[in-house]
């Protein structure tokens, strides 16, 4: 019975003070669920691989180049099989692809795995049907998974024992079918069978050959509780001791780290996911803030009746009981608003943030979340309602002198406006520098610009169809040359005059000689590369002539290049292990343009023919601005006119607009997020102050009362209580702007072209601020500032 009282007594008063209510329930469920969703995201992440038995314990080894710094996940295989010897298990696997036909009939090219024998053993794998221990034997054997199978065979027992064919071997066999990959893994693949071709290699090269060759990803299992630091002293010391490959740095990362530590081309990177925990968090400190000054001053507000209610015997424990109850509550129906917002928000956030979420972990890191929220809200307030209880009793006149709390309200709403002010100041560098993104001159004309990757059979007769095109003006095959986050480059580029220890790296760039006419990039000096340049003989060495760019003249440090000899590594693997090399008369510089993403700076480019005309991987079309939606449905339109059986289902036909779009997506998904924190935060504080305004004024009414008999003025009255807020204000901009500073000056450190941050960025937020604050309190102090002094002391 007494518990029922207490919840009717919370209810009805949750009712009387519907608007404040209603601020702190709705303010703290979005805290909740922005916080959720942003542990989830982080935790779902961080733990790829992290399913696999011995996850704990698996360390992948990558290289890093000692003069340019740059990280290489593949390295010699030479050195795993040295490191078997000597050190715990080592397990070594290389992917690549291969056209697969069953029969007649020409399968898609599945992403292929070339593993060894303790592979399964490292990463084991549920088998559906099939061999189910040692499932690779021989080189004849292959293991597919249960989509392969569904696909191409109907169902997986139907897959088992079928004889395939690749592009390295004649007769291979289906021994096994597997489960699937968890979409949280990082080894994801098709079909997996045994490396050969590296083996191969190793008995016909020498070992010094061998430590060139970087194709292989290694793994470690080490014993539990090793101190990584000193393992990976231990093994570069191992390298130097025997005199291996004295170029490269080795280091250790846990497997959960390897797919943000070699993720340079995915979409949200770990910092931006740590960024949006991190927000979130804040987030719910701000919240916590105004649930907080929120719930204590309904509470001051109440003071009469819990006089009348201590007066006729409820003791000072009951009080504190019931307003625990309702602080209890008041976080329940929050944590029903979130759990509500979670399920209708969960399928836009997992399409948005391209993640996936397990819908019951999601709903219990909600509960352990709300949980510690209630726990730190009833530690902050429990002394708090302990003080007002004894303070009440103690008072003979209404009401509790704001002395008592306005120290705890002014610390509280300070706090929450310098959260407030960090994600307006963010939002406001966040804008700004996305704008200078999307407004940056690239070198080329974007406009118009349209990529296709060519992916199908007869690329000769598509690429023939597509160029006669009326709606197009040019049309240029690009070898394997798209925009992306980090372009292939390479190091290995000698010319006259280099300095021993000097090793930029370059990109190479295999194009049609139209390139530059269909990018709309001028030539600076000489000429473009054209397929006379081509000598006879295999495709890579039969490079002759190169144009470079402005950079790539700049980095060689010489003055007019046209005429002088350049060397580069032309991707060949000559038998012996050696690589094969194209030496190039430079014949024309080409204008600088954006080859990559702008988080990297301009590349020093070398240009040359691509020597496949009709086997290019891209092809770009340019077309009048404005036209390329029709340009684009006519070329898709040759594609299905083209495609064979065993081609892809679709073709992948887009704009350069919109890949630097899906190349600026987490920055786009950063500006929303950081606008839509920034409003909650701005709404939250505004309504909690307006509130908050309101009842400071009623509870003063005997103050303004008493210092309008003294003669003061409605204007002083006004401007005394602007004071107080302005001064609240100020020191939550002197607190919040620097700390954005540092955040966003850390956060711009991504990008080569950057924003500046300018001091009038500072001036606005801070007369942002002030508008705001101005605007939530004007009208309860104008109207308290006119009230009647007689009035008010006739009523009490």
């Amino acid at each position: 019975m007494i518990l029922q009282h207490y919840i009717k007594v919370a209810l009805r008063n949750l009712t009387k003070y519907k608007v404040q209510s209603t601020i702190s329930i709705v303010g703290l469920a979005i805290g909740l669920i922005c916080f959720t969703y942003g542990w989830n995201w982080y935790r779902y992440e961080t733990n790829y691989d992290g399913f696999y038995p011995q996850s704990e314990q698996i360390y992948r080894i990558y290289g890093i180049d000692k003069q340019t710094g740059k990280k290489s996940e593949e390295l010699p295989l030479i050195l795993a099989r040295k490191l078997k010897k000597d050190f715990p298990e080592v397990i070594v696997y290389s992917k690549y692809g291969s056209t697969f036909k069953y029969g007649e009939t020409r399968l898609e090219d599945p992403d292929e795995e070339f593993i060894d024998e303790q592979y399964f053993k490292f990463f084991p794998r549920p088998v559906i049907c099939g061999k189910k221990d040692d499932i690779l034997k021989t080189l004849d054997e292959i293991a597919v998974t249960r989509s392969f199978a569904m696909k191409y065979f109907k169902t997986p027992e139907k897959a088992l024992g079928k004889t395939l064919e690749n592009g390295y071997r004649k007769h291979i066999t289906i021994v096994s079918v597997l489960e699937d990959s968890p979409n949280n893994s990082m080894m994801q693949a098709d079909v997996y069978e045994l490396d050969k071709f590296d083996r191969d290699r190793e008995n016909r090269i020498t070992d010094e050959k061998q430590w060139a060759l970087l194709n292989t990803k290694i793994y470690l299992l080490l014993a539990p509780n090793i101190n990584i630091k000193a393992f990976e002293k231990k093994i570069n010391s191992y390298m130097v001791e025997h005199g291996y490959n004295k170029s490269i740095l080795l280091k250790l990362i846990p497997l959960a780290n390897v797919r943000h530590t070699f993720g340079s081309e995915l979409t949200f990177n770990l910092s931006y996911i740590r960024t949006f925990t991190v927000t979130g968090l804040l987030l719910l400190l701000c919240v916590f803030f105004n649930f907080t000054n929120l719930l204590l001053n309904r509470i001051y507000l109440r003071n009469k009746e819990m006089k009348l209610r201590n007066a006729i015997g409820a003791d000072k424990k009951n009080l504190v009981i019931q307003l625990l109850l309702e602080l209890t509550l008041l976080v329940g129906i929050s944590f029903l608003l979130a759990s509500c917002l979670l399920e209708l928000t969960a399928g836009g956030f997992s399409r948005l943030f391209e993640t996936t979420l397990q819908r019951k972990l999601l709903f219990n890191h909600l509960c352990i979340i709300t949980g510690i929220s209630w726990l730190i809200l009833t530690v902050v307030c429990l002394p708090l309602f302990l003080h007002f209880v004894r303070a009440s009793s103690l008072l003979i006149s209404d009401g509790i002198s704001p002395t008592r709390k306005s120290g705890f309200r002014k610390i509280s709403m300070t706090l929450q406006l310098c959260i407030c002010i960090f994600f307006l100041m963010s939002t406001f560098i966040m804008f700004r520098q996305i704008s200078f993104m999307k407004h940056k001159d690239l070198g080329f004309q974007k406009e118009g610009l349209i990529q296709m990757e060519m992916t199908f059979n007869d690329r000769e007769g598509i690429s023939r169809e597509i160029s006669s095109l009326a709606v197009l003006k040019g049309f240029t095959q690009a070898g394997i040359f798209t925009i992306t986050h980090e372009p292939y480059t390479q190091n290995e580029v000698e010319w006259e005059g280099k300095p021993l220890d000097f090793n930029p790296n370059f990109q190479v760039l295999q194009v049609g000689s139209n390139f530059p006419e269909v990018f709309n990039i001028p030539m600076l000096k000489g000429r473009f590369v054209d397929e006379g340049d081509l000598s006879d003989g295999n495709r890579h060495s039969s490079w002759t002539k190169a144009v470079i760019n402005e950079e790539a003249a700049r980095i060689m440090g010489i003055n007019d290049p046209i005429g002088k000899k350049i060397s580069i590594w032309n991707y060949t693997i000559n038998r012996d292990g050696s690589r094969g090399r194209a030496e190039m008369e430079i014949v024309g510089i080409i204008q600088n343009f954006q080859a990559a993403s702008l988080r990297n700076p301009i590349l020093p480019l070398v240009i040359v023919t691509d020597p496949s005309k009709w086997n290019s991987y891209f092809y770009y079309a340019r077309t009048e601005p404005g036209k390329e939606k029709s340009a684009i449905k006519a070329i898709r339109n040759v594609f299905k006119k083209h495609s064979k059986q065993g081609d892809p289902t679709t073709c992948k036909t887009q704009t350069i607009n919109q890949i630097l779009d899906q190349l600026s997506t987490s920055e786009d998904a950063s500006l929303q997020l950081f606008t839509l924190l920034a409003l909650f935060c701005t709404l939250i504080s505004i309504f909690g102050l307006y509130s908050i305004s309101s009842s400071n004024m009623e509870q003063r009414r005997k103050e303004i009362a008493i210092r309008k008999v003294m003669g003061a003025s409605a204007g002083t009255i006004v401007k005394m209580f602007f004071q107080e807020y302005l001064t609240i204000a100020l020191i939550a901009n002197l607190l919040a702007l620097p700390l954005a500073w540092l955040f966003m000056q850390n956060w711009l450190q991504q990008y080569a072209y950057r924003s500046h941050i300018s001091a009038w960025m500072y001036i606005a937020i801070v007369f942002a601020t002030i508008f705001l604050i101005i605007g939530a309190v004007l009208y309860q102090t104008i109207r308290a500032a006119q009230s009647n002094p007689a009035e008010v002391i006739k009523s009490e």
